[in-house]
């Protein structure tokens, strides 16, 4: 495999002799030296044989460097030190790509490990369509969705925006996500629940940390859906109106509640909306609003709202499907700045 490399030349040869060049690295450095071929070989690798007995410890390793180095000739000082220097900034080139590849693997199973915190399954309720995504701006990020299956038949339905970006907010994601689903089920005032979920994440974030969350309960025996919405976007519900055009629709926005999670020890109030048959029900997060195009212009909640009545009798994975591509087109290729959150709801009986 070396002398594949060593042949080929170019970038991933440098990138491995590059790697190769921490004291844990012994066992390759002297299978590298005892390979060298011939005296063009050796010479080409001169300037990684002499930094590497400068680092080297294992006397079997010495040695064949000192094999494959003996014999070339005498080099003056100054082009010994410059063969030092490239071969130095190699190895730290080497070193840094290495630490990224680490981290892009460790970002990598964070950002597994964060797609499973999502719903994996939907529970089914009665006359009841819906469906939810996320898609992060980074690897990781901080917005959060969820559906939980409620005693009584009912639905908890949560959506929210940690402040920041990263793994920081991703933690605070999980922590928000564990405190809402360790407390969702223990009564119907979801005044109190609220309050609850802020406390424990007011404990165990930092002073900079908060987080946005809008969350309800869907009764579908009732079709009530009550609702506490913590600073968060607020949730639209569109309903035809008696004016059949596609574009006539009643806009209900869902307001009701108080200050967002994790900042400040707070009270919250509790709301009551009762749904209709063909109701759709749009919850979003700002990355989906405030999608910008290349001029720094914004979607907006005016256009989402505009565009989510045209999907209004779509079953509901249409409907965010659709929702979002617009959003998307409206950007026009600009790369996209905020966590992307969206779930829908449709009422069917």
């Amino acid at each position: 495999m070396f002398l594949q490399l060593l042949d080929s030349g170019g970038s991933a040869l440098d990138r491995f002799l590059g790697r190769i060049s921490s004291p844990a690295d012994g066992r390759l450095r002297h299978l590298v030296a005892s390979a060298l071929r011939n005296h063009r070989d050796r010479e080409r690798l001169a300037p990684h044989l002499i930094t590497w007995q400068e680092i080297e410890t294992d006397e079997f390793t010495q040695r064949a460097i000192a094999a494959a180095l003996d014999g070339l000739a005498t080099r003056s000082a100054a082009q010994t030190a410059l063969a030092q220097e490239v071969a130095r900034l190699t190895t730290a080139i080497g070193r840094e790509m290495a630490q990224r590849e680490r981290l892009n693997r460790e970002l990598e199973i964070a950002r597994e490990v964060q797609e499973h915190l999502f719903p994996q399954r939907l529970p089914p309720v009665p006359g009841l369509d819906y469906c939810g995504r996320c898609r992060p701006a980074r690897e990781v990020g901080g917005d959060y969705y969820d559906f939980l299956e409620l005693p009584e038949g009912r639905l908890g339905i949560a959506i929210g925006d940690v402040s920041g970006k990263g793994v920081g907010a991703a933690l605070m994601m999980a922590s928000l996500e564990a405190s809402l689903r360790g407390q969702a089920s223990l009564g119907h005032d979801l005044a109190e629940l609220m309050k609850r979920v802020n406390s424990l994440v007011y404990q165990a974030s930092t002073a900079n940390r908060y987080a946005t969350l809008f969350y309800a309960a869907y009764d579908p025996r009732s079709r009530q859906l009550s609702y506490v919405n913590a600073g968060h976007n607020p949730p639209v519900i569109l309903r035809k109106s008696a004016d059949k055009s596609a574009a006539a629709c009643q806009v209900f926005r869902l307001e009701t509640g108080g200050p967002v999670i994790g900042l400040l020890r707070e009270c919250y109030q509790q709301e009551s909306f009762p749904l209709e048959r063909g109701d759709l029900v749009v919850l979003f997060t700002d990355g989906i609003s405030e999608s910008m195009n290349a001029r720094d212009e914004e979607w907006g909640e005016d256009r989402l709202v505009e565009f989510a009545k045209t999907c209004h009798g779509l079953p509901a994975c249409e409907a965010m499907t659709r929702i979002l591509a617009a959003a998307e087109a409206f950007a026009a290729g600009a790369s996209q700045h905020d966590d992307m959150t969206l779930v829908v709801l449709r009422i069917l009986t």
